[in-house]
Formats: C-alpha cells, structure tokens, sequence
C-alpha cells in the first residue's frame, strides 16, 4: 500500500468507450503540479455473445476483437489530438472485465493513484456510479478519484471525510491512520488550485435519548451528555490536525478548516458536501486489516451512493484486493 502522505508518482487515466477527457484533464493537472508521471490505461471487454456474432458475420471471433481493440486506439488517439496534448502518453490496453484488468494493473506496475471519468447511468440524473466505478472503489488498492463528465480539473473545494469515534472503532490505530491518510490525500488533490480543505466529522450523541429517559434531570442530564461527546470530538480533530501539522510531510496544512457537525455520518456528509459546494469528498472506505477480499463498508457504501459529488477513495493501511495478480 502506497504512503498517500506521499504526492502521486504514477497516475494511471482509465479510459472507456466514449473516451474520458475529464478524467485525464483532471489527472494532468494533478500530475503537472505533483511532477507524476501519467499513463493511460483501457480495456475492451469482448461481448458475451461474440462467437456467436462472429458465426453470424462469416468472421473469426478473434478477426472481431482486434477491430474492437483497434476502434478504442483510434477512439482515444482522436481525443488526445483534439484536446492538443503536446505530451506523449503511453496507452495500455487490455481484453477482460474492465475493473480486473485495472487492478491487476495497478498490482504489476506500482500505480499509485487511479483517476477516472465516473459511468454515466442514464436511468438517474444525478450522481451515481456504475458497475465498474463501484467495483474500483471497493477493490483498487490504491486512491481511485472518480471525476464528473463536466468536472473542474482545479476543485476549488474539497471535503475531507474523517471518523474520530476511535473508542468504538473495531481497529483503532487503523481509523486513526486512515483519518490522516484522507487528510494527506485531499491536501495533495488540493494543491493545483491551492483549494480550501474543509474536514469534516458528522458525529452523533447517541445515548442521548436514554439519558434524558433514566436521568432524574432528563434534558438537562442528556445536554451535559451531548456537550461532553462534542467536546470529546473536538479534542479528537484538534489532535488529529495538530498531528498532520506537526508531520510537515504534506503542504497545504494551513488551509484546512475543520468541522464538526451532529447528525449521522451519512446524512451529515451528504448535506455538507452541497452546502460546501465540494468538488470532491475524500473519504476512506472501511476495511479490517489482514483480510482479503474485504469490501466497503456499508456506511462509506451508503454515503457514496447518497451524495452529488465525485468522490476519491483511499483505502487503509494494510488492504489487501480480493484481486489477485497475473
């Protein structure tokens, strides 16, 4: 697992049918201030049906898939000329499922970062992710950003998603070096456009019911309750900044503004990412160390699924893919 306190050095663009300019804008802007490196990556998964086409086109399976192979070269070539690259970008190409190609990629040649244009799902209007996207943020071992088609290649704003609930965290120092790896890496997405970094806890008083019902002072019982978790917290975010400034091994320390809000974390990041008007919510996905095959966690799950914004995913230290390499 890369160190993502350390900027990216090698950035794979992953590119499907229809192409992924915002994808690779995004990631030449990242690579142009980090000094990355870029590489394009694609992968043209054969048709379940395509003995069958071939049989009825009077041609080879094979013959098919090469053409295949060939329209998505052109397709891509066409797109790095009309967005006038003077650079020269290598492009891989693959045959397979588009997410298993990826991550074995990414396991044989040191990527270290992952960015790509997010599926389009016709059947919805705002921001979801598709089949692939979901699959790459559960199983890409290294920070996959998935950018909107129409995406800022400079975020402007980016939100930092943190859990510093460590006394009921299953994997304490896990959490905690997963909270300061979110951190790094928004500061790093950041730094193009020096954007401001808002990191944000949603935290919720969760006895607060029953203290209030089995306290003889109730609601006065059940504030002092929910004033000590809020200042428990604070405590916590304060500490966790004071500890990434202290490291000095990212820049851009000093433009972060935390926050705490109540409510759960769901419905918190979800409304603060449009209040904000984030360009991009960094969060980690949850994952117990030691185990493969391990997938998101149904809170990051829900949260991905519920908010109207592209999302970066880092995973925590130790994360193993259920994605075995060639």
């Amino acid at each position: 697992m890369t160190d993502v306190t350390i900027p990216p050095r090698r950035i794979l663009v992953v590119m499907g049918e229809g192409g992924g300019a915002a994808a690779l804008e995004t990631a030449i802007a990242l690579a142009d201030h980090h000094a990355a490196e870029i590489e394009i990556f694609t992968c043209v998964q054969p048709p379940h049906d395509l003995q069958l086409l071939a049989k009825l086109a009077g041609r080879q399976a094979d013959e098919l898939l090469d053409e295949l192979k060939d329209r998505r070269q052109s397709e891509i070539a066409g797109l790095l000329a009309q967005m006038g690259l003077t650079r020269s970008l290598k492009i891989h190409l693959r045959t397979g499922k588009p997410f298993i190609e990826v991550i074995r990629f990414v396991l044989a040649s040191d990527i270290d970062f992952v960015v790509k244009t997010a599926e389009p799902l016709s059947s919805v209007q705002r921001f979801l992710f598709g089949s692939t996207d979901q699959h790459l943020l559960r199983k890409c071992p290294c920070p996959v950003w998935l950018v909107a088609p129409d995406a800022n290649p400079l975020p402007r704003t980016v939100l930092a998603a943190v859990d510093l609930d460590e006394e009921n965290a299953a994997e304490p120092e896990t959490l905690a070096s997963l909270n300061r790896r979110v951190i790094g890496m928004a500061l790093h997405v950041a730094g193009p456009a020096n954007a401001e970094v808002f990191v944000l806890h949603g935290w919720d008083a969760i006895g607060e019911g029953l203290v209030w019902a089995f306290s003889t002072t109730g609601q006065s019982a059940a504030d002092r309750y929910t004033r000590e978790i809020r200042e428990k917290r604070r405590r916590a975010m304060d500490l966790l900044l004071e500890e990434i400034a202290a490291e000095g091994s990212v820049q851009g320390a000093d433009r972060i503004v935390p926050r705490l809000v109540k409510g759960p974390p769901e419905q918190v990041i979800a409304e603060q990412s449009r209040k904000l008007g984030a360009e991009v919510l960094v969060m980690g996905t949850v994952a117990r160390t030691g185990l493969e095959g391990v997938i998101i966690g149904n809170t990051a799950e829900n949260i991905i699924n519920s908010i109207e914004c592209p999302v970066l995913a880092v995973k925590p230290d130790g994360f193993v893919s259920p994605i075995a390499p060639v």
